[in-house]
């Protein structure tokens, strides 16, 4: 599963078995600044890398690790064929015993604070380290990786040129719908509740409880009320969801939608719509007529990141938990809508 769940109400999870593959060259990052979410960090180097590259930050899900994402998905691949170097956090046990990124506390989802902060020192460091790009830092994630995602975007819109969101929640979920939302109050201030709980119950997670319906204002509002002035330009904005997926609701896809349209202040009606086998992608253009967000919904799809096992003309990952062959590539499609890959 990729998010902390309620300890009272939910049946209990299996241990995720160990992922299989090929043994990859993942490098530790150290001395990446004070580290105050206290995360760890991997980069892949591609052979022959050319400076100034992109750099790609790669957020895995809940029970999973850097090395059980970056080949699994087809993001060496896909970093091998565009020069890109490949950062990959990584949380630890002693901060979330089921690995997930704490997207949803308050202390780590807010610029320069916990473990928002240490993404962001890590994407210093390989920055100065790497000779990456600084124009070109890029994010995705899935699940709990993938509201990560959503809070780097929100924290630090300046720094980043695109991000992609898989099975992922809006920015600032986590939050009552209103003073007399007490199960939400219930549970953030219930000691016996496991942590995340209140997120749970909030953020549409686990098909227990319904995804938090609000006005598109109010989500773009939790974004606004975060930064200190708008970016000239925001980050693209890819936006994955498989529509069998039993964690995250799939209604998050249209709240995603509506926070990032609205944060951007464009309409939230798709300006065209393409299909490609069970896939659907929507496309969101501004005034000018540029595709400045995507939505891409897949019918009876997982909890997964979408991979392309038998894609022409090469393939795209393998499956393993929580990556899923779908017919489609969603990192080189994502890549394609960044403007890294044709």
């Amino acid at each position: 599963m990729g998010f902390p769940l309620p300890r009272l109400a939910l049946p209990v999870l299996s241990a995720l078995a160990l992922l299989q593959g090929p043994a990859l060259a993942l490098e530790p990052l150290a001395d990446f600044g004070d580290n105050p979410g206290a995360l760890d960090a991997f980069l892949y180097r591609p052979d022959g890398l050319s400076a100034p590259a992109p750099l790609i930050v790669a957020l895995h899900g809940c029970l999973m690790s850097a090395a059980g994402f970056d080949d699994e998905t087809g993001l060496t691949a896909l970093a091998d064929d565009l020069g890109a170097v490949l950062l990959l956090p990584q949380q630890r046990e002693a901060n979330m015993e089921r690995g997930c990124f704490r997207w949803h506390d308050d202390d780590d989802n807010q610029p320069g604070e916990g473990e928002s902060a240490s993404i962001l020192q890590m994407i210093d460091q390989a920055l100065a380290s790497e000779g990456a790009d600084p124009a070109r830092v890029y994010v995705m994630g899935l699940s709990a990786g993938g509201a990560m995602s959503a809070v780097l975007l929100a924290n630090y819109p300046h720094r980043l040129a695109g991000g992609a969101i898989i099975a992922g929640l809006p920015y600032g979920c986590n939050r009552p719908a209103g003073i007399f939302d007490f199960n939400w109050y219930t549970l953030h201030y219930n000691i016996f509740a496991q942590d995340g709980a209140d997120a749970s119950y909030a953020c549409g997670i686990t098909r227990f409880f319904s995804a938090t319906d609000r006005d598109a204002e109010d989500w773009a509002s939790y974004v606004h009320e975060v930064i200190d002035a708008e970016p000239e330009d925001w980050p693209l904005v890819s936006i994955w969801q498989g529509l069998g997926d039993e964690t995250v609701d799939p209604a998050n896809l249209q709240e995603l939608t509506e926070q990032w349209t609205a944060v951007i202040g464009i309409d939230a009606l798709p300006d065209a719509t393409e299909r490609f086998g069970r896939a659907t992608r929507n496309l969101y253009r501004d005034d000018q007529g540029e595709t400045r967000i995507e939505s891409w919904s897949l019918e009876g799809f997982p909890h997964a990141v979408p991979v392309d096992t038998d894609g022409t003309p090469e393939s795209c990952g393998f499956e393993a938990e929580y990556i899923t062959d779908g017919g489609v590539c969603a990192v080189r499609r994502i890549a394609q809508f960044w403007g890294l890959a044709d």
